[in-house]
């Protein structure tokens, strides 16, 4: 795949996702298959996500860096996936979840699309209206 197809696919999943309100997404190539896409995403009830991916798409996808910071409207972290080094007591070390701004499990590296899921499941929760 080349990177500017996976660019690409960041747009797809984040137009298919009925919750957007607005985004503002940054790609910049460094070579056929390797790039960085950062980017944040407002939803229709004022929570966000902030993201980036470093990849490398050459042969699947391979994330060197990336993070799925997502929060509330009051800005209070909702939960963050990362490979920041420094959780090596859990057992996906580097890869783990933050849940708020405490706890610390174990996680695989998520794609945008499932994060993105992951939200819509939380953004249809009844008491999360207002």
């Amino acid at each position: 795949m080349l990177i500017e197809e996976y660019f690409q696919s960041i747009g797809s999943y984040i137009t298919d996702c009925p919750y957007v309100a607005e985004s503002q997404i940054r790609n910049d190539k460094r070579s056929f298959h390797i790039g960085v896409v950062e980017g944040e995403i407002r939803f229709t009830d004022n929570s966000f996500l902030h993201f980036i991916e470093f990849v490398n798409v050459k042969e699947g996808v391979n994330r060197y860096k990336y993070s799925y910071h997502y929060q509330d409207k009051a800005e209070k972290v909702f939960f963050r996936y990362d490979m920041a080094p420094h959780h090596k007591e859990i057992k996906t070390f580097p890869h783990h979840k933050h849940l708020g701004s405490e706890k610390v499990i174990e996680s695989l590296a998520p794609s945008l699309g499932e994060v993105l899921q992951e939200i819509e499941g939380i953004l249809i929760l009844p008491w999360n209206s207002d």
